[in-house]
């Protein structure tokens, strides 16, 4: 499915490994830029989108945090992750 022309998957409906384990194989092997959209948790808003973060990096050695902050709507966070550079 596209969003305003972008490749998009809602991953909603399942579990949360197996949402970053999706993520991290779109970026580690099919060289994407992969953009996601969690809920705001905790103080600072970030809880959810550092955890997820931190799962990333430990199951996909080299993936990228290219960018983080705010999404599209109020209450949640966008992070962006790609492959390594080389």
């Amino acid at each position: 499915m596209k969003l305003f022309g972008v490749p998009y998957e809602d991953l909603g409906d399942s579990a949360e490994d197996e949402r970053i384990r999706q993520i991290g194989e779109k970026a580690m092997h099919e060289k994407l830029t992969v953009g996601f959209i969690v809920d705001s948790e905790g103080e600072t808003g970030f809880e959810k989108a550092e955890r997820y973060i931190a799962k990333l990096t430990k199951r996909f050695s080299g993936i990228r945090v290219t960018y983080r902050g705010d999404g599209p709507v109020g209450g949640t966070k966008l992070v962006k992750v790609a492959p390594p550079l080389n």
